[in-house]
C-alpha cells in the first residue's frame, strides 16, 4: 500500500463553501495525511475559528492551525456563516503560536510536505521570499488558481472581462495578489495548476447538497453554509447568466478547491496534462500563457463534473 502522501493545506476558508468541502475532502482521503492548516487573506484570526471548528467536528483536532498574512478590512462579512453558529460542544484543532510562514519554511526542513494552496498565494510567496530553498524542499505544490482559456467561461463572465478588463478577471485567488501569484509562478518548480476555466465545470448540484442532512454534525454544517453561501453570493458570481454549460442551472456551489485537492489522486474524473507556462501580470491581473520557453508544469486540462461529484459525495458522506 502507498503511504499517505503528507500535505498542508493553505486556505482562505470562509464565506465561499469550497475551502471547507476541500479541507473535509483532504481528511476523509486515505491518500493524503493533513499534517497542518495555514490562513490566508483577510481576518485571519476569524478564518481559523472556521478551520479549527471544521477540524473538530471532522474528528481530526489534532491538525495544527497557523495564521498567516492578512488583512482585517478585506472580509465580505458572511465568513463561517452556517457553521460558527451551528450548535457544537466537541473539541476543536488549535490555533498554534508559530507564524504560518515560519511553520512553513520551517516545516519544510524538518518534515517535507506537498503544499496545496487554495487561497491567494500571500503566505506562499512569503515563504519563498524569506527562505530561497524553500520551494524545492517542498514534495510538490498544487495551486487553485490561474486561468488559461477565459473563452471556456461562463458568458456573465466573458462579457465581464470584454468590458472591464482586468477589473472583470474573475480568477479570485490570483487577483487578490497578483504579484504573489507572480512570484508563486516563478519559483522554480513544476506546480500543479488547477485552473478556473476547469473547476467552473465540476459543480456541486441542489440534488447533492440534499445528502448533506442532519444526522452527522459535520454535513449538516457543511450543507447549512452552502445554502449561505448560495442564497448571498452565488447570484452575484453569475448574475443572469444565460449559459449552463460550465454551470448548470441547479447547482448551488462549485467545488474548485476540493478539485486542487484530489488532483493529487486523480481518478477518470479529472485529467493532468504536462504544460510550459509563462506568468505576468498583464492589465493589473495575473496571467498565464502556454509558450514553449514557459516553465515546466501540470495543468488540469479536463473534468467530468458528475464524475466529480460523485466522487467527492461519497469520500465526504463515509
Amino acid at each position: 500500500m502507498t503511504p499517505a502522501l503528507p500535505i498542508v493545506i493553505d486556505t482562505d476558508v470562509g464565506a465561499d463553501p469550497d475551502d471547507a468541502l476541500a479541507l473535509v475532502l483532504a481528511l476523509a482521503s486515505p491518500e493524503v495525511d493533513v499534517r497542518g492548516v495555514t490562513i490566508v487573506s483577510g481576518d485571519v484570526r476569524w478564518r481559523a475559528r472556521i478551520a479549527t471548528r471544521l477540524l473538530g467536528m471532522a474528528r481530526r483536532p489534532d491538525v495544527p492551525v497557523f495564521l498567516g498574512r492578512g488583512n482585517p478590512h478585506e472580509m465580505s462579512g458572511s465568513e463561517g456563516e452556517g457553521l460558527l453558529e451551528f450548535p457544537y460542544d466537541g473539541p476543536e484543532a488549535t490555533v498554534q503560536p508559530t507564524p504560518a510562514v515560519d511553520w512553513l519554511i520551517a516545516g519544510s526542513r524538518r518534515r517535507p510536505f506537498h503544499l496545496v494552496a487554495i487561497g491567494p498565494l500571500t503566505n506562499v510567496a512569503a515563504a519563498i521570499a524569506e527562505d530561497a530553498g524553500f520551494a524545492r524542499r517542498l514534495l510538490g505544490l498544487t495551486v487553485m488558481g490561474g486561468l488559461l482559456d477565459a473563452g471556456t467561461m461562463p458568458i456573465t463572465w466573458q462579457r465581464d472581462i470584454a468590458e472591464r478588463g482586468g477589473a472583470g478577471w474573475p480568477d479570485y485567488n490570483t487577483t487578490c495578489d497578483p504579484a504573489a501569484a507572480l512570484t508563486v509562478a516563478r519559483c522554480g518548480i513544476p506546480i500543479t495548476w488547477v485552473t478556473l476555466d476547469v473547476t467552473v465545470r465540476a459543480p456541486l448540484r441542489a440534488a447533492a447538497r440534499e445528502r448533506l442532512t442532519a444526522d452527522r454534525p459535520l454535513t449538516a454544517a457543511l450543507g447549512r453554509m452552502i445554502d449561505a453561501w448560495h442564497a448571498a453570493w452565488f447570484p452575484v458570481a453569475l448574475p443572469g447568466n444565460d449559459d449552463p454549460s460550465p454551470v448548470p442551472a441547479d447547482a448551488v456551489a462549485i467545488l474548485h478547491d476540493p478539485l486542487a485537492v484530489a488532483a493529487l489522486f486523480p481518478g477518470e474524473w479529472l485529467r493532468l496534462r504536462p504544460a510550459r507556462l509563462a506568468a505576468a501580470i498583464e492589465d493589473g491581473v495575473f496571467r498565464l500563457h502556454e509558450r514553449a520557453d514557459g516553465a515546466p508544469a501540470h495543468v488540469a486540462a479536463e473534468v467530468d463534473g458528475a464524475g466529480f461529484e460523485a466522487f467527492f459525495m461519497a469520500r465526504v458522506m463515509g
